[in-house]
């Protein structure tokens, strides 16, 4: 199982209300670099797998609602198939505030070791929630 983790920069954003999780939209992608949750804070800190055969960044369609003080932010879940070849090696799944001027880095899951998809394979990411604040 992947390790979700959280880039500090985020939670900042998120208490001065320049990151909405409701309105912005939140991208999802693919990278084998190791993140920081301390020094990354924008998406050119962390460059991504190449955008080739039938992968690219997307968008998870984000919404967020409070329920007795507990407030979850949920995302739909992303598939990508590679066709024409495989995907470059990754490890990481990252997600950004596309909406952000500076692409503001969100979390990311450490799958622990890369990992490849070859052409014709598939690669899920399933958004259980993306985070929750309780």
């Amino acid at each position: 199982m992947a390790a979700y983790n959280k880039f500090e920069g985020f939670v900042g954003y998120l208490g001065t209300g320049t990151v909405d999780c409701n309105t912005h939209t939140f991208t999802v992608y693919l990278t084998n670099s190791a993140p920081s949750a301390s020094a990354d804070d924008v998406v050119g800190d962390l460059v991504g797998i190449t955008e080739e055969n039938n992968y690219a960044a997307a968008d998870i369609t984000n919404t967020y609602s409070e329920a007795s003080g507990t407030g979850t932010c949920a995302a739909v879940d992303v598939t990508w198939t590679a066709t024409g070849g495989g995907l470059e090696e990754a490890r990481y799944v990252v997600v950004y505030d596309d909406t952000h001027a500076s692409d503001i880095l969100v979390c990311w899951w450490d799958y622990g070791s890369a990992f490849t998809v070859a052409e014709n394979e598939s690669f899920a990411v399933d958004f259980t929630n993306l985070f929750t604040l309780a």
